[in-house]
């Protein structure tokens, strides 16, 4: 899928998480999506959900 296939959604999280989510996304020069994607991604792999 290219990113403007890709689904979009919408969540509501406490602004001090979005605050230092940004922060270390601008830190590891990356887009908030980008963190956000690679920081549940890992998560997954973590627990063995995804491979």
């Amino acid at each position: 899928m290219g990113k403007r296939e890709d689904p979009q959604l919408r969540i509501r999280i406490p602004q001090d998480l979005k605050e230092t989510l940004e922060k270390v996304a601008r830190d590891n020069d990356r887009t908030l999506t980008a963190e956000i994607t690679r920081r549940l991604r890992e998560s997954l792999e973590r627990e063995g959900i995804l491979f």
